[in-house]
């Protein structure tokens, strides 16, 4: 574990007059931003599902969780941020740590990280630097700790800015996962995390802890999978709020989200048997891969498809801030801990289709994921998402339109700064795209 820097290294010295108006700034047009964009998802369906009231309340990110992690703290918890899907989250449950992810989907806060990276770099890691230097994020202000892992040169770089703050976990993910060594050297990862953990929070990690924070997940993963399954059919819940409410896992209590999920599908079921549709089952069926999309400013894309004239819907996603999340649970054979050690080391990493692999045979995991997700949902068109300075995801473009041009599935490059300036233009594209499924779909 890297020791705090009493002195910053990349980060400029801000007065704190300035940290207080621009955080304050941000956080006041961030919760009218919230509650714009929930009225308007209300609006976009009538009948919209009763049990969305409690996403809603956690879509809140100054509201009930930042109160509830703040009063852990107190009591003595220690609060573990991570910044990619591949930190392995039972460790800290099993620890009697709490984990939030902390990537900022605040585009304010790029303004501000433009002052330490430039404007060339990703936008959710400059707007992550920026929530961290005007203490910003609830969630990244309260973290003790930060696993950082090394998945793109912008992701490297920004555990180690983040070192002026905070102490930072690095964890080196093998970028060809098919190789013979690369699971033996990202187990071995898995093992030295587990003793930062314990060293943070004075919790041994015992065989019984760990089986119980697997079994914790394994239990929010099956309410994932039951949503999932629901949404294979004609649309009973529309896509941004299914997003919406797997999101709120990366900064929920697991227990408390898989309850109400559960309560989620309860409803939703009802409305399978009662042909309750919140669109019309031949609206345009959307898939969205690339970029991730954080809450609560970076949620252009799902509104513009759904909010759309021809309207689509979000039937599916491959992004590591939604269905990725929760899509694989934790595999045990048998409880011993080299066992359970052995498959979180599987789960996070071979079962991931993250754009940071490489493979001779090009990233088929992902490809796979793809075809597969695209199938099961009767997806008739896929809008592929990238923020300019997302170089990995832009470039696995051509891959994926190759393969899903021989599916005959018609794909959409859809390029974006994060800003909401360019949402006039990207309604028109959107819209194209649209009328162009719409027009497949009755011919």
């Amino acid at each position: 574990m890297k020791k705090q820097n009493t002195q910053k290294k990349y980060v400029p010295e801000l007065s704190q007059k300035e940290i207080d108006e621009l955080s304050n700034s941000i956080k006041t047009s961030s919760q009218k931003i919230v509650a714009e964009t929930i009225k308007r998802m209300k609006e976009s369906d009538k009948n919209r599902p009763k049990t969305m009231k409690y996403f809603d309340e956690m879509a809140d990110l100054f509201g009930k969780r930042e109160k509830e992690i703040i009063e852990a703290k107190k009591s003595g918890k220690k609060i573990i941020g991570y910044l990619c899907l591949f930190a392995p989250i039972e460790l800290i449950l099993a620890a009697d740590a709490i984990p939030v992810r902390i990537n900022s989907g605040w585009y304010d806060a790029t303004k501000i990280g433009d002052r330490v990276v430039p404007v060339e770099v990703c936008p959710v890691i400059r707007s992550t630097i920026g929530a961290k230097m005007v203490s910003l994020s609830p969630f990244l202000e309260n973290s003790d700790a930060i696993i950082s892992v090394l998945t793109c040169d912008a992701m490297t770089k920004l555990g180690e800015i983040l070192t002026d703050y905070t102490p930072i976990w690095q964890m080196t993910i093998p970028r060809i996962k098919d190789s013979d060594q690369a699971l033996r050297l990202w187990i071995e990862e898995i093992k030295s995390i587990k003793k930062e953990i314990e060293k943070l929070t004075g919790n041994k990690i015992t065989r019984k802890k760990l089986r119980r924070a697997i079994e914790l997940t394994q239990k929010a993963t099956k309410a994932f999978r039951r949503l999932q399954q629901l949404r294979k059919g004609n649309p009973v819940i529309m896509g941004r709020d299914a997003m919406l409410a797997i999101q709120t896992y990366i900064w929920d209590d697991v227990e408390r989200w898989t309850k109400n999920t559960n309560k989620l599908c309860d409803e939703l079921e009802k409305r399978v048997k009662n042909k309750d549709w919140s669109v019309p089952p031949d609206t345009p069926r959307v898939l969205i891969t690339g970029t991730p999309m954080f809450w609560p400013d970076n949620w252009k894309v799902p509104s513009l498809v759904e909010e759309a004239n021809p309207k689509g819907v979000i039937l599916a996603d491959e992004i590591c801030s939604s269905e990725r999340i929760l899509n694989d649970p934790v595999g045990v054979d048998e409880w011993s801990m080299n066992d359970m050690l052995n498959a979180i080391g599987e789960r996070y990493l071979m079962a991931s289709t993250c754009a940071c692999f490489s493979s001779t045979d090009g990233n088929e995991d992902r490809i796979n994921w793809l075809i597969t997700k695209i199938k099961d949902h009767k997806i008739d068109g896929v809008i592929y998402y990238v923020v300019r300075g997302c170089m990995l995801y832009a470039m696995e473009y051509t891959r994926v339109k190759k393969v899903l041009d021989q599916l005959n599935i018609p794909v959409y490059y859809l390029d974006t700064e994060y800003t909401r300036e360019d949402v006039g233009q990207m309604k028109t594209r959107v819209e194209a795209f649209l009328e162009m499924l719409t027009a497949r779909i009755d011919f």
